[in-house]
């Protein structure tokens, strides 16, 4: 069974903070796994004197630059200022910071050429890169004593058959956020706890002529995760029950979560923008933060796209109400953390940016660009537009995302049917696209 549950008390993650770590070995560039042995040999004594050289000119006054990718866009403005400062502070390298916003392709697509890039953001708790660790792709750092500093919640998420890959940087979590100007304008004085208080608030909103919820659906990336956050809620282990669906046991119309799904959402459509099939996550975003909207489902992460929005919006993050009125957890995932690959062209100026990325005025500087909560020990963080989100974390009502236990694709392979059913709330359509998705997905796997 491929859930799992978290063990590790949960009390002071908010509270702690910080980023990457590590320290080097030897410069070696290693073969990729799909090598044969005769050409790793072969390779690796050319490689090595290469390298041997470079690292010769490095320490002569040459340069050693390396590449560090983001899958993240809204990471790379801090992360250029953290990477100009490592050079700053090791005279001879340079940094060179590149993003992409399709990171599972991009990440196949260099692995299978052996182009990986020498640094870059990981979910190591996904299966996808789980795969790509057991692979050989990425550098074992369970040894390396930096991750002492890395919060043990955190880092279980992070273990891979034992061993650690990467440094766990944030944790995300998800939920709605509050336009709390907007609801005191209507006499709403606080978030609701329960999906029945939601409802209320978004009955006054509609009554007074305001769009209670914006949703974005015609953002199907969106749409695909949304469906995700909110099916864990409703389920914190739906892969066991998508696959009764795929073995037979269950059809999709009898699923009880996908029957709460379609009832929470057919509800929630009441209340929002009657063009919300045309309404992408961007202009949501700006329509929510500009005080358009009373509510709006998404994470941690969309803190600074509010601000850059509208620095004075008022806002709070509260945990998603369970819509059948069971007890609510909240959805985390491990948000950011890097490795380095097995073929990065200096390891020990790779391990020492990790390394870099572990102090605690770096991780600092991190967390107050990120907005995601730090897992690194010695970190404040003190933002108070996720307070709610402090409290359903340290009461240990979280659960990890179900991204993390599902197939590779069927988030993807679903979301097409999500889409259409907040389109037309045709139910039998949606249980059978859902169906033949789960069916697919789980036989492929």
């Amino acid at each position: 069974m491929k859930f799992k549950k978290l063990s590790v008390v949960m009390a002071a993650l908010l509270a702690a903070s910080s980023l990457l770590a590590a320290c080097g070995g030897k410069n070696e560039t290693q073969s990729t796994p799909e090598a044969e042995s005769t050409e790793a040999t072969e390779q690796e004594s050319a490689e090595a004197e290469s390298e041997d050289a470079g690292q010769e000119d490095a320490a002569s006054g040459g340069e050693v630059t390396l590449e560090l990718l983001l899958t993240k866009s809204e990471i790379v403005s801090i992360m250029e200022e953290i990477a100009a400062k490592f050079c700053e502070e090791n005279p001879g390298v340079k940094i060179d910071v590149t993003s992409t916003g399709d990171g599972a392709t991009v990440v196949r697509t260099r692995a299978a050429s052996n182009e990986l890039p020498d640094i870059m953001n990981t979910y190591p708790a996904e299966d996808f890169y789980k795969d790509m660790f057991r692979d050989g792709y990425f550098e074992d750092i369970t040894d390396a004593e930096y991750l002492s500093k890395v919060n043990s919640t955190a880092m279980e998420m992070s273990n891979c058959d034992g061993n650690y890959y990467a440094v766990p940087m944030s944790l995300s979590t998800y939920g709605i956020y509050a336009n709390m100007d907007v609801l005191g304008a209507n006499g709403i004085t606080e978030t609701p706890s329960t999906w029945e208080e939601l409802i209320a608030d978004c009955e006054t909103l509609k009554a007074n002529g305001v769009t209670a919820f914006l949703l974005p659906n015609k953002d199907v990336g969106n749409v695909a995760q949304r469906f995700e956050r909110t099916a864990g809620i409703i389920n914190n282990d739906t892969y066991s029950e998508f696959k009764k669906i795929a073995d037979g046991e269950m059809e999709a119309k009898d699923s009880p979560t996908l029957q709460t799904w379609c009832d929470y959402n057919e509800e929630l459509l009441n209340y929002t923008a009657d063009d919300h099939m045309g309404m992408d996550y961007d202009i949501a975003a700006a329509e929510f933060s500009n005080g358009n909207g009373g509510f709006m489902l998404s994470g941690t992460w969309m803190l600074a796209t509010v601000q850059k929005n509208n620095p004075d919006a008022n806002v709070e993050l509260f945990a998603f109400p369970h819509p059948r009125g069971e007890t609510t957890k909240v959805p985390v995932n491990i948000d950011t953390s890097f490795s380095i690959s097995s073929t990065c062209k200096d390891k020990e100026i790779g391990l020492k940016f990790l390394e870099f990325m572990t102090r605690e005025d770096i991780a600092q500087m991190y967390c107050n660009a990120d907005g995601n909560v730090s897992t690194i020990e010695g970190v404040e963080y003190s933002i108070p537009q996720h307070a709610n989100m402090k409290t359903a974390v340290d009461e240990g009502n979280i659960f990890l995302t179900a991204v993390n236990f599902w197939p590779t694709g069927l988030r993807e392979e679903i979301r097409d049917g999500c889409q259409m059913f907040l389109g037309d709330l045709d139910r039998d359509a949606f249980f059978e696209s859902s169906q033949e998705a789960i069916e697919t997905i789980y036989a492929d796997n």
